[in-house]
C-alpha cells in the first residue's frame, strides 16, 4: 500500500520482509504477558522488558527473568543494555541456545538511571565506543543484531546519520530511530524528517519511532519517512488494539474501536495470565500500570480504576471486573428498555 525504499535484508532475517509493526522493549511493561496480548492483535514483532548485560553476565535472577522467552510464539527480540564491549559480548553469547529472533541494543533509552551508568542514550554522546560495543556485540551474539537509537544527545550534538551508518558497518541488521533527542526524552514533538533522513541514508532497514498513536499516524509516518516498518511503545499500554489500526491503515485488516465487552474480556485475560506467571500478588501490581489506561475513555473509568487499584490479589482483581460488567450490563439493559 505504501510507497517503501527498497532495503537490503540481511539473509538471516528473511522474516522482516514481512514486518511492519513493532512492539517497543520498555522496563515493567512488555513482559510475556503483554506480548502475547499484543502479538494476537497484529504485533509484527514483540520486544522483552530491556536488561542490563552486566546482570545477565553475572547470573543474576532478576536480571534472566526478564528475558521469559522460553515457548514463545511468534517472532520475539531482546534487548540489552550496557557501556562495557566485553560485558555486551558475554550476555550477547549467552543468548546461544535461548529462544530469540534478534538480539538488540539499546543506544536511545533517556532513563536518568540508565544513562547514569554511561548506557543507553548516553554512548550517542561517545560514539567511537558506541560503534566498539556493537561490533563486539555482533562478533558474539548467535541471533542477527539490530539498534535502536535516538537522534542524539541533544539538538547541539544531532549525530544519528553518522550513528546509523556506524551500526551499519558494524553489521547490524536494522536500525529504529526514536525521532527524538535525549535531551527531549518524551517531550516536544518526534521529528519524522530526520527519521526520512536516515532511511535514505542507510541500506539497512530502518524503524521509525515516536508519536504514532492511531492507525491514521502509523500511515502518516510511512509516507512521511518509507521507514520498513514502525515501532510503538507507550500508545500500546492498554492499548493492544493499536496494532489492529495498524494493519487496517497498511490494508491487511478491518479495524473497528474494541467495545467495552473486548475491553474487559482483555483485561481479564491480562490479569489471569500475569497472576499465573508472576503470582497472585506481584501479577496484580505489575497489571494495574496497563489497566489505568484500557478503560480510558469510557464513562466511569476513573471509579473503575479506583476499584481494581484497592484490591490485593489478581483474583480479586477479576471479581471487581465481573461485578462491575455486571453492573455495566444493567445499565445498559436499563438504558434500552426504560
Amino acid at each position: 500500500m505504501f510507497d517503501r525504499k527498497p532495503v537490503r535484508l540481511d539473509p538471516r532475517t528473511p522474516w522482516f520482509a514481512g514486518v511492519r509493526t513493532a512492539l517497543s522493549p520498555m522496563a515493567g511493561v512488555t513482559d510475556r504477558a503483554f506480548r502475547d496480548i499484543c502479538r494476537e492483535h497484529g504485533a509484527g514483532i514483540a520486544f522483552c522488558e530491556f536488561t542490563a548485560a552486566k546482570g545477565l553476565t553475572y547470573d543474576i535472577p532478576q536480571a534472566w527473568r526478564l528475558v521469559d522467552t522460553e515457548g514463545e510464539r511468534g517472532l520475539v527480540g531482546v534487548q540489552i543494555f550496557g557501556n562495557e564491549p566485553a560485558a555486551m559480548a558475554g550476555a550477547a553469547r549467552m543468548m546461544a541456545g535461548r529462544r530469540l529472533d534478534v538480539l538488540d541494543i539499546n543506544f536511545g533509552c533517556p532513563a536518568k538511571k540508565v544513562v547514569a551508568k554511561c548506557g543507553g542514550s548516553a554512548l550517542l554522546a561517545d560514539v567511537p565506543l558506541l560503534t566498539e560495543i556493537a561490533a563486539a556485540v555482533v562478533a558474539a551474539s548467535p541471533a542477527p543484531v539490530s539498534a535502536k537509537i535516538r537522534t542524539g544527545w541533544d539538538e547541539a550534538s544531532v549525530n544519528y546519520r553518522e550513528v546509523g551508518l556506524a551500526l551499519q558497518e558494524a553489521g547490524c541488521v536494522w536500525v529504529t530511530l526514536h525521532g527524538r533527542t535525549r535531551a527531549q526524552k518524551f517531550t516536544g514533538e518526534a521529528d519524522w524528517e530526520r527519521i526520512a533522513d536516515l532511511v535514505d541514508t542507510l541500506d539497512i532497514p530502518v524503524i521509525g519511532n515516536g508519536d504514532v498513536v492511531d492507525g491514521d499516524g502509523y500511515a502518516s509516518m510511512v509516507r512521511a519517512t518509507r521507514c520498513h516498518a514502525v515501532m510503538v511503545g507507550r500508545a500500546a499500554t492498554g492499548d493492544p488494539w493499536l496494532f489492529e489500526a495498524m494493519d487496517a491503515a497498511e490494508g491487511l485488516r478491518a479495524y473497528a474501536p474494541p467495545t467495552l465487552a473486548e475491553i474487559f474480556a482483555t483485561v481479564e485475560r491480562h490479569i489471569a495470565d500475569e497472576c499465573r506467571l508472576k503470582g497472585e500478588r506481584i501479577g496484580s501490581q505489575v497489571v494495574r500500570k496497563h489497566v489505568v489506561r484500557y478503560f480510558r475513555g469510557f464513562p466511569g473509568a476513573a471509579a473503575i480504576r479506583r476499584r481494581l487499584f484497592a484490591t490485593e490479589t489478581g483474583e480479586r482483581m477479576l471479581a471487581v471486573l465481573a461485578e462491575v460488567r455486571e453492573e455495566s450490563d444493567l445499565r445498559q439493559r436499563a438504558d434500552r428498555d426504560p
